[in-house]
């Protein structure tokens, strides 16, 4: 496995960085459905939102950039928020949504499925496929915006298709543990740096996977099976990402599979070995960058690049700067 194969759309960032700070309640009836509509358009994508006629409607909503991803605190009354076929047709926004219900309920159906969601339950909504979100009732939510390619390198396309608009219960497992993470982190009242928001997001998805994964009744076997098979390598590479002469048959042997398979669980995931080595090492190498000391040649090290040399004309290309300017830039910003 090299870092050889460029793919741009592996380091572009979809996440708009966006500080929300909304609340209705200072606002006229028109005005506050329109702001509420708006930040929706804004945050996410496209949606057409109704209200039960004549009833008051308030809302308040708070968020922030969260590494790649976006996060939300939300509390609102009664209404219903739909995203149709021509919207994604006259608004191709992709990603996907994660929504935690702690207080009262909501539902929400795509793909054929509906489920609702209280207690602390979580589901997945994928923003490229139509989908419904009704609140009958005044609730509170977290939502974590995703990036595609962040959540797609993590879990084979089909196994997300089938875990959308899935109930994941907030009462026990791993669901409890990453529901109540997302919460507490979409009400964080202070600002976490550019480093350690990266750091910790990248830890976030994992642990997201992780809850997705488990619930096992969602899927077929066979796919759960690939989807833990994934993860294993996944896991085996970044272990060994220090390690500049990492060949894939290395990879395969530590993991008990075939070189064929590892290459067939990565397209099932919309990419490829090296494609997704590469994109790890800049990561791990923009992470070091950002919440490190180490210097650039430290970092090339770390994250197995044969050389600084050829770390730098590698980071350039993704980034558009060098790996010290980067790092002085981000720095002077935060």
């Amino acid at each position: 496995m090299t870092e050889r194969e460029h793919n741009d759309d592996s380091t572009r960032n979809y996440t708009k960085s966006t500080v929300v700070s909304l609340d209705t309640r200072e606002l006229d009836t028109t005005e506050g459905r329109n702001r509420w509509a708006d930040t929706l358009d804004t945050l996410y994508c496209e949606m057409d939102v109704a209200w039960p006629e004549r009833a008051p409607f308030d809302g308040e909503w708070g968020g922030h950039p969260f590494g790649g991803l976006h996060v939300s605190s939300i509390h609102a009354g009664v209404h219903t928020v739909v995203r149709s076929p021509a919207m994604i047709r006259s608004d191709s926004v992709d990603g996907f949504l994660v929504c935690v219900v702690t207080e009262g309920s909501v539902a929400v159906t795509q793909h054929g499925r509906s489920t609702r969601l209280d207690q602390g339950a979580l589901a997945l909504l994928d923003l490229s496929v139509p989908f419904d979100f009704d609140a009958p009732t005044d609730f509170r939510q977290a939502v974590v915006r995703i990036p595609r390619e962040l959540l797609m390198s993590r879990l084979p396309e089909r196994v997300v298709a089938r875990l959308t608009a899935r109930t994941i219960p907030g009462t026990s497992g791993a669901g409890k543990l990453v529901g109540r993470f997302l919460v507490e982190l979409s009400v964080l009242d202070q600002e976490i740096p550019d480093g350690p928001a990266t750091a910790l997001s990248t830890s976030t998805l994992d642990m997201l996977v992780t809850a997705l994964s488990g619930a096992a009744d969602t899927t077929r076997s066979v796919d759960l099976h690939h989807s833990r098979d994934l993860a294993r390598v996944q896991q085996i590479v970044e272990e060994r990402l220090h390690d500049p002469e990492l060949a894939l048959s290395d990879v395969a042997a530590e993991a008990n599979i075939s070189v064929r398979q590892i290459q067939k669980l990565f397209s099932e995931a919309g990419t490829t070995p090296r494609a997704w080595l590469y994109r790890t090492r800049l990561e791990r190498a923009r992470r070091y960058l950002l919440t490190t000391a180490f210097t650039v040649a430290e970092v090339s090290i770390a994250s197995g690049f044969r050389d600084v040399s050829h770390f730098s004309r590698t980071f350039r290309a993704a980034y558009g700067t060098s790996p010290g300017r980067y790092r002085s830039l981000s720095m002077s910003e935060s």
